[in-house]
């Protein structure tokens, strides 16, 4: 048998120049009997982690290296034959790993921009150490490339140059034969060159794909590359599929005419060969005054918080009992300094008034709690501290902090300076294909249009897959089918970043984000978490941004200050006001299935409302936690009784009636149920997890099974408990988390019930977020009685504000304008006084046609000209004639002459056209005298009897079709008057697959489905579409 590593090899990690997984390279490699594999992706080890984790489970010895583009003058992107010449670079060992990290950190670093490494040869000579093994490369190589064009004496002179930056002992000189015209005679040349220089041979296939069926996927991924068809890449791309793995024997057939090459690529593969066990880097050091340890800094900080808290140890035992014994796990874990790094943060954000809370399973600590990361008494809840902590589980915890979206920047950057841009770097997310992406891509690469691309697309949505009941052909099925889950670019964690003690780019690679000052890793968060890099989440969240802008807005319009955190959590009116599912534009609880869950959850408490956050999930629906825990509340709300199946499960289920809903219920089932202690429980809730191991799985299962019986649960309970914490295991929310929402979700209710104008008009102000548009929120603030005004341009100031009880709209809402110009033209207004005329804005801010034909559009001229259709006129011309540049007065010279004044209908279609947003009537209400009288409002059904045929008319807002709905398709249909649930059978949806996905205006024939409770909704059972004057899109399959 001939011994052969493959030491060229691209994975789908090159981003679009490779066909396969790291996972289906080694795979296939082991199978092959391959003596150990290379994955060389371009400028990066971006699947190292994923290499070094598959190989592993088999065996394969493992060489990480990089193919560095040297010479970059534009992205590889676009380019049918990229830029640049190619070096082959191996680390022979983990000294040359961390040189070869940190070299295409330097690279990217000195690019400045994404996707353009810039390599200083002597830079890399001095970096390599010896400890690189630098091989030619294909034919972009140096050599190769001036063997091309300048012939042997050109190809000699670059071997020469690579031979002294990295010495004759350290340079191989590759041979490829994949069949190319004159290969084989360019390969004698480069023999030739070897000899001359007293360098070794190597043959390697640079490999691209893993086997020759995945050819056609990795011309097509060239192709999209490329941004060219098939067709158009034909000169580029090879005749064959050549370029995958291949045993020892095929290799030493194939380069039969150059012995020993292959052997030596074996040898290679053995000197370079080992496992990636990083050293993973500390956390960063930490400063505490003199005299204090890690441990008693953070006591002391711990125990001032407490005594604001839960006042003195002796008025609260319990409490300071529970902080003893989590500061006790913490110090025996050495994690002192991670809950110091975070209560650092956090602090800064108190101290910028930047609004933050940690969630997540943080909020079972009540170290974080006292530390004011997180707003949770987990003492006063009972939450089970080592869902978060154990000592057995030796790994650092997660503590999410939730950040007001539009500051959290601001506290990126903090982080940036204070440890340094060397030990500190956002943790990366790989853009994997999705259904829509994958058939324009596809269709794209096989010579469609760009038209027919989209058309197709539109049809599909990420969790649905390419079904086969579409009109897309079959080659573009099967080409976006291959592509579904393929990385095609690296993006930016929502928040993730990674903090160390030394330069993180001796582990990782870090490039240029996309974002301006943000510096990523190659990685994401699970190869962070394999190689022991220790992550920080700084998470953006729209709610807090609105709640800080209500905030203020109550506070500059009616001078009262408000603390949320102070908030009476137990207000009837609020709880009221959520049992009327009037829950549009609040945190967590506006959704479709939540507006249905309201009125029959009926919360009353505030831990009602962390139990309705909880309970509309993937994991409680997949559990079958859903029916019966609302059909059990209701026996408990009527006679006050709670089941429970067996009297061990009182303890762990008394919360939530006798039915799981937490995921720290899942741990003390285990506990109470099966004899498991709190870490054996919590190891049972990650095995159970997104990375479920059938082999844990089953010795866990068995350890469970057995505890159960031994304290008296029969077989058939036994599966009962293992179903259902199977269902809800991977998606259920921990308790802490959904009480850390709650309290998001009772501020947001809280500011609707008592201070509506001011909330609506912080959503306004926070978008994009949440589930409704704009145009919904205002709708909804109409039914409100809450008037809005139109932007204007003497009132307006950049974003919405509030003007004696009504809600002005800001001059950032006007199509083009922006935040930055509409800060321009109001910072000039203050200083300068109001503007007198169109003439006068445009004389005073430079403003381009576009943009003041937008502001007259949305009528923010009315102060100054009365009529908007002759403002509109108005406006084409002083962008013309009274710019800044021209003569004063110019524009003065054209009159506007007599124009006829819009109409209510176009009134509404300019608005929603400028502003998204139609501030005096709901677009629909045009519609409703041509409706036939049978056509109810949706307010009407209420009075209409459940099961009755009816016919209602609307605009769809949004369509969702939930992985747990069994294709199930939801749509929200909006009319003047509210808005209705309208379900959508899988038949029905096939049958009327056109006007369901694409119509905005629809009339729905279909029967009403009523709850007792209230819950309305409608089961469509036809559909024709209706033109709506001003209508806008919809938000689908989000």
């Amino acid at each position: 048998m001939t011994k052969y590593a493959e030491l060229h090899c691209h994975s789908f990690y090159s981003f679009l120049d490779g066909a396969a997984s790291p996972e289906q390279l080694v795979a296939t490699a082991a199978e092959l009997g391959l003596s150990a594999l290379a994955i060389t992706d371009h400028d990066g080890l971006y699947g190292a982690p994923r290499l070094a984790e598959a190989a592993a489970e088999c065996g394969l010895p493992t060489v990480f290296g990089a193919e560095l583009n040297i010479g970059l003058t534009s992205s590889r992107s676009d380019a049918p034959d990229p830029p640049g010449e190619h070096v082959l670079v191996l680390a022979r060992n983990p000294t040359g790993y961390r040189s070869l990290a940190t070299a295409l950190s330097r690279a990217h670093m000195r690019g400045g921009t994404k996707g353009l490494p810039r390599y200083d040869l002597a830079e890399l000579s001095a970096l390599s150490g010896g400890q690189w093994q630098i091989l030619t490369g294909c034919r972009k190589g140096a050599v190769p490339r001036a063997l091309q064009a300048g012939g042997l004496s050109a190809a000699e002179q670059k071997l020469r140059h690579l031979v002294e930056l990295f010495g004759a002992e350290h340079v191989a000189v590759e041979l490829v034969r994949h069949g190319r015209m004159g290969e084989d005679h360019a390969n004698d040349s480069l023999v030739e060159l070897a000899r001359r220089l007293g360098l070794a041979t190597v043959a390697s296939n640079n490999v691209h794909y893993a086997v020759p069926e995945q050819f056609r996927l990795a011309s097509a991924v060239a192709a999209i590359r490329a941004r060219r068809s098939l067709a158009e890449m034909d000169g580029y791309l090879a005749a064959a599929g050549t370029a995958y793995l291949r045993a020892g024997h095929e290799m030493r057939e194939l380069f039969a005419r150059w012995p020993g090459a292959v052997e030596r690529a074996a040898e290679i593969g053995a000197d370079c060969a080992f496992a990636l066990n990083l050293v993973a880097p500390q956390l960063p050091n930490i400063p505490v005054p003199a005299g204090y340890t890690l441990d008693s800094y953070l006591s002391e900080k711990v125990f001032a918080g407490a005594l604001k808290r839960y006042g003195t140890r002796e008025q609260n035992p319990k409490a300071y009992k529970q902080l003893d014994h989590e500061l006790r796990v913490i110090a025996e874990l050495g994690f002192a300094g991670y809950f110091l790094i975070v209560w650092h943060i956090v602090q800064f954000c108190r101290q910028e008034k930047i609004m933050c809370q940690g969630r997540g399973s943080a909020a079972n600590s009540a170290v974080c709690y006292t530390l004011d990361i997180t707003k949770v008494d987990a003492v006063d809840y009972g939450l089970l501290f080592e869902r978060f902590l154990s000592a057995e589980r030796r790994s650092y915890p997660d503590i999410d902090i939730d950040i007001q979206s539009d500051r959290r920047e601001e506290v990126i950057q903090f982080v940036y300076e204070h440890y340094g841009r060397e030990r500190a770097a956002m943790v990366a997310n790989v853009i994997s294909y999705r259904p829509k992406l994958a058939v324009r891509d596809a269709a794209r690469a096989l010579g469609y249009s760009p038209g027919q691309a989209d058309a197709w697309s539109k049809y599909l949505h990420r969790h649905q897959g390419i079904s086969a009941d579409t009109e897309i052909p079959d080659a573009v099925v099967d080409v976006a089918t291959q592509l579904l889950k393929m990385p095609r670019h690296l993006g930016i964690h929502p928040g993730g970043m990674v903090l160390a003690d030394r330069p993180v780019t001796e582990v990782c690679p870090v490039e240029w984000g996309r974002m301006p000052g943000r510096t990523v890793l190659q990685w994401d968060k699970d190869d962070c978490a394999y190689a022991g890099l220790i992550k920080f989440d700084l998470l953006g969240l729209g709610m807090l941004s609105a709640l800080q802008y209500a905030v203020d807005l109550i506070a500059e319009n009616y001078g009262k200050t408000i603390d949320l955190a102070d908030l009476n959590l137990e207000d009837p009116a609020v709880y009221e006001m959520l049992c009327r599912a009037d829950s549009v534009g609040l945190f967590q609880v506006e959704s479709r299935a939540q507006i249905q869950t309201l009125p029959r959850m009926r919360p009353s408490t505030f831990h009602d409302l962390a139990i309705e956050v909880a309970l509309i999930r993937p994991g409680p629906i997949q559990g079958g936690a859903v029916n019966p825990y609302l059909k059990w509340r209701k026996i408990y709300l009527e006679t006050g009784k709670v089941p429970y199946i067996h009297p061990l499960l009182r303890n762990a289920l008394s919360k939530t009636l006798g039915v799981p809903i937490f995921q720290e219920q899942l741990m003390q089932l285990a506990t109470d149920a099966a004899g498991f202690s709190p870490a054996a429980a919590d190891e049972l809730r990650r095995a159970m997890g997104a990375k479920r191991s059938a082999e844990r799985m089953k010795k866990l299962k068995k350890q469970l099974y057995a505890g159960m019986e031994a304290n008296g649960l029969d077989k058939k309970l036994a599966n009962n408990i293992w179903a259902g914490l199977k269902g809800f295991a991977e998606f259920g929310f921990p308790e802490s988390h959904a009480i850390s929402f709650a309290f998001i979700v009772y501020s947001s209710a809280w500011l609707k019930l008592y201070y509506s104008a001011a909330f609506y008009a912080a959503l306004l102000n926070a978008q994009p977020m949440g589930f409704y548009s704009p145009a919904s929120l205002i709708a909804d603030a109409r039914h409100h009685g809450i008037t809005t005004l139109r932007p204007d341009i003497n009132a307006s100031r950049a974003q919405a504000c509030l003007e004696k009880g009504a809600i002005r709209l800001g001059l950032s809402s006007v199509r083009s304008i922006g935040q930055e110009l509409a800060e321009e033209l109001v910072e000039e207004r203050e200083k300068q006084g109001p503007y007198r005329s169109i003439d006068d804005v445009a004389s005073r801010v430079r403003l381009t046609s576009a943009q003041l034909e937008n502001l007259a559009t949305a009528d923010a001229f009315a102060d100054i000209h009365s009529e908007r259709r002759g403002a509109l006129w108005q406006a084409g011309n002083a962008a013309q004639y009274a710019s800044p540049e021209m003569l004063p007065g110019l524009a003065e010279a054209f009159s506007t002459p007599h124009l006829p004044a819009m109409n209510p209908i176009e009134k509404t279609v300019a608005d929603t056209w400028t502003t998204g947003i139609s501030t005096d009537i709901h677009p629909f209400a045009h519609v409703r005298p041509q409706l036939d009288a049978d056509v109810k409002t949706i307010v009407e059904l209420a009075k209409v009897d459940n099961h009755t045929r009816v016919h209602v008319a609307g605009m769809i807002t949004h369509r969702q079709r939930p992985e747990t709905a069994n294709g199930t398709t939801f749509l929200n249909l909006e009319d003047e008057t509210g808005m209705l649930n309208v379900v959508c059978t899988r038949g029905f949806w096939l049958r009327n697959r056109t006007v369901a996905h694409t119509a905005i205006g629809v009339k729905i024939r279909g029967y009403l489905e009523k709850t007792e409770e209230g819950a309305i909704s409608l089961t469509a059972e036809y559909i024709t579409p209706l033109p709506v004057p001003g209508a806008g899109s919809s938000r689908d399959f989000r």
